[in-house]
């Protein structure tokens, strides 16, 4: 297999010698089947064409420490006007700050604390809403108070820097990012999941599942004759998929606890791959050698006709949106998937910082 450090280097190349800047093209446009895509990346910034960043999902600010400190204080003494300042302050920061983050879901619970029974009841109605919400709410809001603790440095800890408890640290701000109930609000996920076009007895790999946010619904979608694989190389997020599937009776999904050079999953055994915030790790944190085996295994789990989903960050033009976390540049997946024997089918933005890459293997 061609190593694609190679053409990493190509790409590199084509970015500090051909900097002229132009609009991007819908690469579907002009790259049929079987057809390889531009080798040149188009420049749009000075910013770098992929970026990592911290491992969780935002910095530290003032403002956020300073809203944290009003919900922990509400948790605390329950004194309504301390929620109150806090949703006040996620109002302001959030277009400036933290787009996309914790800050949505630490503001759904400052709503959730100020709402009336009736409204909270509305808030629940969703069975994974649900289970988020008595995931962190559980001995007395435990969960939610130890992120904020442990993030902010609000106080100390038990534990606090022992292994287990920076384990525990890091899936509850996954858990926050990944299974807030505000992300439809800014991922648009129905419009992503329209696209994805999944039906009743398809058989779904969620690669880099998190606690299931989308595994949970493909799983209402295909139906007692499909299956969904939620997989992780996280424990604690498959447990969490576990215990809401055990509790909700829902049988069609299986978790699959794996590492980072492998799906782990039977030849042609599914219909749909999709990687969500996933790439821009591999691509940038892994040898070359384990991405082979990555992408081998992906190429020997889908069916013929299967297509491999990518959902990732695009990078967003300086003063659309604030900060908004790692991202990798599009037209660098599709040159990279393209050696790898993937043709680009179809690809759509619903908002700025989120595209969609539809593959299908080359026959």
């Amino acid at each position: 297999m061609k190593n694609i450090f190679i053409l990493s280097c190509v790409i590199l190349c084509q970015f500090f010698f051909a900097v002229e800047s132009h609009a991007e093209v819908e690469r579907t446009d002009g790259m049929g089947k079987n057809a390889a895509p531009q080798f040149a990346i188009s420049i749009q910034s000075k910013d770098s064409i992929t970026h990592l960043g911290s491992l969780d999902s935002f910095e530290i600010t003032e403002a956020g420490t300073q809203a944290a400190r009003f919900l922990l204080n509400y948790l605390n003494d329950g004194d309504r006007e301390d929620a109150r300042f806090a949703v006040d302050i996620y109002e302001r920061i959030i277009p400036i700050e933290n787009f996309g983050g914790e800050y949505w879901a630490l503001q759904w619970f400052g709503e959730y604390f100020l709402a009336d029974e009736d409204k909270r009841r509305q808030m629940l109605e969703d069975r994974y809403v649900r289970a988020f919400f008595d995931h962190m709410a559980v001995d007395d809001f435990a969960p939610l108070k130890d992120y904020m603790v442990a993030k902010y440095k609000l106080g100390n800890l038990k534990g606090a820097g022992s292994k287990e408890a920076i384990e525990r640290e890091r899936f509850l701000e996954d858990f926050l990012l990944f299974n807030n109930p505000r992300r439809e609000k800014w991922e648009q996920t129905s419009k992503i999941m329209e696209v994805l076009k999944v039906e009743s007895g398809m058989k779904i790999a969620d690669v880099g599942s998190g606690p299931g946010y989308y595994s949970f619904r493909y799983s209402d979608l295909v139906g007692p004759e499909g299956h969904i694989y939620a997989i992780d190389t996280v424990k604690k997020h498959l447990k969490y998929i576990e215990e809401v599937a055990d509790r909700h009776d829902i049988s069609n999904i299986g978790t699959v606890h794996t590492k980072s050079d492998s799906i782990d999953l039977p030849e042609n055994s599914v219909d749909l791959i999709t990687m969500v915030s996933l790439y821009h790790i591999i691509y940038l944190t892994s040898m070359e050698e384990v991405k082979d085996r990555f992408v081998e295994s992906i190429k020997k789990a889908l069916r013929p006709d299967g297509r491999f989903v990518v959902v990732d960050n695009a990078l967003v033009e300086a003063g659309k949106l604030p900060y908004h976390g790692p991202y990798i540049a599009r037209d660098l997946i599709i040159a990279q998937l393209y050696y790898y024997g993937f043709d680009l089918v179809e690809q759509y933005q619903f908002i700025p910082q989120r595209y969609v890459l539809v593959f299908k293997q080359r026959q």
